[in-house]
């Protein structure tokens, strides 16, 4: 049994991992680096630039502890070494896991020239090498969405790959987009010194978020110096004497150092073969069934590949899962064999601002348009004890629960620790915990999660339950 796995991101070697652990032979093509977009361009390097922005955010505040400190100082060169040097742990962890479960790594470009059968360009120009196998997963996640209308050549003109690598720190930088990505490097940046203006597209940042959720991230970067140009668009970007020009849709005009462009990210589609291969494409994604499946027997697609929360844990989670179908079809013969799915509304999605954004499931708006009669509870870190001897006290948890029965619907947390806090949740969400109990298990004290049981025994005086 062999299973051939098309890219080694979070998803693609997590596939490749649990299909070796079930006894599979496993080819992995990576074109570049094991870890794909996450680990070296995305979620870890820009976690570790965040950290060391925190550090300078607190300085700033340092009176407030009753501490006296030089604001800290942006050393280019070793903030750009530590990045590198996280990474490189993280990518050599993922090799060596690769090596002990004898997973055959194989470095250069891929792509389909049969649904079971890939054609490699090898990464060190040996040539050309031919990969087949009983199944196929399909990983090769996504790349920054380019804005037609920029000229991402023109000097000073950024993505997110170019500003996690940390040639300068921009005296002043317009980020277009308001997402996730656009609003980490506002934070980074911001609190590093930079001037930084986001231009956003839709009315409000964070689009799809719950308003309150909105309000109070957008409030926090404001105080950090952020400033917002939202229902509106960058229409040109110009070279301008030393600096770059953004020409708005309403007509103003910004200059800065860096346009930094931060609309998104697309599926990594193109010039992979799918479409050859017979494989159904809508727009740039693969299609897929619950279970990972293509329109093609035996090829299977997961990730930022097929759309959906384009989020590196749900890769992986994904991953894991095709694998497992895989080989359980390449297995079962002559009987319909037991397949596996991912249950989405209770994976949690994070921001990592200043104070962090944490959701898991449903808005009460949302809930409303399903259908679903919900109370909604929130509690404020303003009243934690925790909260407040850290000066992190902005902030709340907000509960959505169904009224009566008190199945929790959602959540949402702008606060401290908001990323960790909300598994809690999410777990309860996972395996039916009502408010009712999640409330009455005691939380340790003091913690800043102790809000989180309070939300919840307010959501169950307000659902009865």
């Amino acid at each position: 049994m062999r299973i051939v796995v098309l890219g080694g991101g979070p998803g693609g070697y997590a596939a490749a991992f649990e299909a070796a652990r079930l006894g599979a032979q496993v080819v992995l093509i990576e074109r570049e680096r094991l870890g794909g977009t996450c680990l070296n361009w995305g979620c870890i390097p820009t976690k570790t630039i965040l950290r060391s922005a925190h550090i300078v955010s607190d300085t700033r505040r340092a009176a407030e502890f009753g501490l006296e400190a030089e604001v800290a100082r942006v050393d280019v060169a070793r903030l750009r070494e530590r990045k590198e040097g996280v990474v490189d742990e993280l990518v050599g962890q993922v090799e060596s896991t690769a090596k002990r479960l004898r997973v055959q790594v194989v470095y250069g470009e891929g792509r389909l020239v049969s649904p079971l059968e890939a054609e490699v360009t090898l990464a060190d120009g040996s040539g050309v090498e031919r990969v087949s196998g009983d199944a196929v997963i399909l990983a090769t996640g996504s790349v920054p969405f380019r804005l037609p209308n920029i000229d991402h050549d023109l000097s000073g003109v950024w993505t997110s790959d170019d500003a996690v690598s940390l040639g300068s720190i921009p005296d002043e930088i317009v980020i277009i987009g308001g997402g996730v990505i656009g609003l980490e490097f506002a934070c980074a940046y911001a609190s590093f010194g930079s001037s930084v203006t986001v231009v956003e597209l839709m009315e409000q940042i964070l689009p799809g978020n719950d308003r309150r959720v909105v309000k109070a991230t957008q409030s926090s970067l404001e105080e950090l110096g952020v400033r917002f140009f939202l229902g509106d668009a960058v229409e040109s970007v110009e070279q301008h004497g030393g600096h770059v020009r953004a020409v708005l849709r309403r007509g103003e005009s910004l200059e800065a150092d860096v346009v930094m462009s931060a609309p998104g990210r697309m599926p990594n589609s193109a010039g992979f073969g799918y479409p050859e291969a017979g494989i159904e494409m809508e727009r740039a994604a693969v299609k897929v069934d619950e279970h990972f499946r293509t329109n093609v027997p035996g090829v299977y697609a997961i990730g930022d590949l097929i759309g959906g929360m384009m989020l590196a844990h749900v890769a992986e989670e994904e991953g894991v899962v095709a694998a497992r179908n895989a080989v359980a079809e390449l297995r079962t013969v002559g009987a319909a064999p037991q397949l596996e799915s991912v249950r989405y509304d209770c994976i949690p999605a994070c921001v990592y601002t200043f104070p962090e954004v944490a959701v898991v499931g449903s808005s009460r708006d949302s809930a409303k348009e399903r259908g679903i009669d919900t109370v909604q509870a929130v509690a404020k870190f303003a009243a934690n004890g925790k909260a407040l001897g850290e000066g992190e006290s902005d902030g709340f948890v907000q509960l959505v629960a169904e009224k009566g029965s008190g199945r929790i619907v959602g959540c949402q947390i702008v606060g401290p620790h908001a990323v960790e806090i909300v598994h809690e949740v999410a777990v309860a969400m996972a395996h039916g915990i009502d408010v009712r109990h999640l409330a009455e298990t005691v939380h340790a004290h003091p913690t800043v999660s102790e809000v989180v049981k309070f939300a919840a025994l307010d959501a169950a005086g307000k659902c009865g339950c």
